[in-house]
């Protein structure tokens, strides 16, 4: 994992002023932040340059913003990941805009613990990205429901019928993955 300081240069917190944080600040909510976030945008994004990409524009835009000064750490947080939510949600709108077809990575394992996860990484792909990134917020990162309300813009009291949801599509997926309980 790269420091702040290699990711964001002297010059980003001088054009910051809007921001509420000082440089020390950044850097201890930086060290707290990066790796579940980038944990969260490369399950969602499959794609580590992306997830990168995406990863340095959500903490650049955190410092550009004006929050207030007296935000906690957790409101920086969830506001954090509501701007990475909100970046990957466009780049899908301009992926779908720009071809139909889905992203299907190919690759041969070794392994059966790398098949294993192979074959839940391809399930996880089918289900919507809205679902996956519920899914992922919920049980790898263990947010509470109504920290990912505050993370992807729906009410506290949504939360638990989206994960219903969602649960209930990637359980079809596993079904149909296995032949079981099809009525095909």
């Amino acid at each position: 994992m790269r420091s702040a300081a290699a990711v964001f240069g002297q010059e980003d917190f001088a054009g910051a002023e809007t921001s509420a944080m000082d440089e020390e600040s950044f850097h201890l909510f930086y060290s707290r932040t990066a790796r579940p976030l980038r944990a969260y945008l490369g399950a969602t994004l499959r794609d580590p340059a992306l997830a990168d990409d995406v990863l340095q524009e959500s903490f650049l835009r955190l410092l550009q913003s004006k929050l207030p000064p007296e935000a906690g750490e957790d409101h920086r947080k969830n506001y954090l990941f509501r701007i990475a939510t909100n970046l990957m949600r466009d780049h899908f709108r301009k992926a779908r805009a720009a071809s139909d077809q889905p992203k299907i990575e190919s690759g041969r394992a070794w392994h059966d613990d790398v098949v294993q996860k192979e074959d839940m990484r391809r399930i996880m792909e089918e289900l919507n990205p809205k679902q996956r990134e519920l899914l992922w917020l919920a049980y790898v990162e263990r947010f509470s429901h109504g920290e990912i309300a505050g993370m992807v813009g729906a009410k506290t009291e949504s939360i638990r019928p989206m994960l219903a949801r969602a649960r209930q599509s990637l359980v079809q997926l596993l079904r149909k993955r296995v032949g079981v309980g099809t009525n095909d």
